[in-house]
């Protein structure tokens, strides 16, 4: 059975899990094995919780190790899942809401390299019942590069997230930009094809209605972070699913209380509907 205790709050084993997480660790893909095991487990948590101890059982075999407990903030059930930080089979965390149907994937794939985006995932997550976080499980830059989750097609994010576009899950992914960038606008929405559709808008709509200057890379040139080589991006379009790029600025991402806003912006703006 997959161990199970009352109550603990993610926060703290998300942080320092990021934390950990260095520019100079080894990093390696992973194996076609440790691929379809991954693959296989992600298909068992989205058929729901029925799945989740065959799913659990695939995961150890990765290095996973699984926990299923009460969220303190929310009061909902969630696994969650994580490998050792700082190794080489290093590939992330997983967080699954267990309370209901999932229907929104919330995406991470530069921890302690995009600062505090893992932080508004996990707000997010609470925020929106139904929805899966995966957090990358290697800085960007471990490997000699090779680790940057948003730009590896044979990565193990790239596994996850694949699923979630072959099962039309609705996806957002969190990316960071610093002030001088962009330093107009705190934030771009983008679905990394220049076109929009109706999440996107809704999205934009919510932020800028909260007051957050946000550019829509469907509309106007956004400085480059318009995320157009984004592999996620790429897998949703194959898959006709839905993804949203959101780039936030430093200015944001720094302060806790405007963190706080954006989640707010974010989670009204019903995301897991097309």
């Amino acid at each position: 059975m997959v161990p199970a205790s009352a109550s603990v709050d993610p926060a703290g084993i998300v942080t320092d899990f990021v934390r950990q997480l260095k520019p100079t660790a080894p990093y390696r893909d992973p194996t076609a094995t440790e691929r379809r095991a991954v693959r296989d487990a992600v298909d068992l948590l989205l058929d729901g919780p029925d799945g989740l101890e065959d799913a659990t059982r695939l995961l150890d075999t990765v290095g996973y190790t699984a926990r299923v407990t009460d969220d303190p903030e929310t009061g909902r059930r969630y696994a969650m899942f994580a490998t050792e930080p700082g190794g080489d089979g290093s590939w992330g965390m997983l967080l699954v809401d267990l309370s209901g149907e999932l229907k929104l994937a919330i995406e991470v794939p530069h921890p302690n390299s995009d600062l505090q985006t893992e932080d508004v995932g996990l707000r997010l997550f609470r925020a929106v019942p139904g929805s899966m976080l995966v957090v990358a499980g290697a800085h960007r830059r471990a490997g000699g590069d090779r680790a940057d989750a948003a730009h590896n097609a044979v990565g193990m994010f790239q596994v996850v997230t694949g699923r979630f576009a072959r099962r039309g899950l609705n996806q957002i992914q969190l990316h960071g930009f610093a002030e001088q960038s962009l330093p107009d606008e705190d934030a771009v929405v983008s679905n990394g094809q220049r076109s929009s559709n109706a999440p996107l808008r809704r999205m934009a709509d919510a932020l800028e209605d909260a007051g957050f200057v946000t550019c829509r890379a469907w509309a106007v040139r956004c400085g480059q972070l318009e995320g157009t080589t984004n592999t996620q991006a790429d897998e949703a379009r194959r898959n006709r699913s839905v993804f949203i790029h959101l780039e936030i600025t430093w200015a944001i991402r720094r302060d806790a209380d405007r963190r706080a806003e954006l989640v707010a912006a974010l989670s009204s703006a019903d995301l897991p509907r097309s």
